[in-house]
């Protein structure tokens, strides 16, 4: 599983080195840790629609509940990808849980992930921040 979640980071990086995916939809300014959970010490800063990979100075690791490096990695945030993001931040599920279906998506709440569907017959985009008719890549249909 480790090496198929790898396999998908390598390819989302390859397809979007031209434009965001990560910080789609999330709010210029924003840090958000490093999609796999073994790497505590990297991040990714979302600015414009881009996204650019930073990496914390050595012996610190990411926080992104506290948006900056510290001295301690936290586990419990590759397990909740909304710990330190804004209210009402619509994400796609994490690639943890690669594939996901084209219609579940998390909402942020006071830091937490609330599981959220779309409507039958639409798509979620963390793109436009909602459901519609464009499927984005990398889900399963239903």
């Amino acid at each position: 599983m480790k090496g198929l979640i790898v396999s998908v980071v390598g390819i989302v990086l390859l397809v979007t080195s031209t434009s965001a995916y990560f910080c789609d939809g999330i709010p210029g300014g924003m840090r958000i840790r490093f999609p796999l959970p073994d790497i505590c010490n990297e991040y990714i800063s979302c600015h414009h629609g881009t996204e650019h990979e930073w990496r914390c100075p050595m012996g610190r690791f990411f926080s992104q509940r506290a948006q900056r490096c510290v001295n301690a990695c936290d586990p419990s945030e590759t397990i909740n990808i909304c710990a330190g993001l804004i209210n009402n931040v619509l994400l796609r599920p994490p690639l943890s849980e690669f594939p996901f279906n084209c219609r579940r998506h998390y909402e942020c709440i006071g830091g937490n992930m609330i599981t959220r569907e779309c409507p039958p017959g639409t798509f979620f985009s963390q793109l436009a921040q909602g459901c519609g008719s464009v499927r984005e890549d990398f889900c399963i249909p239903d």
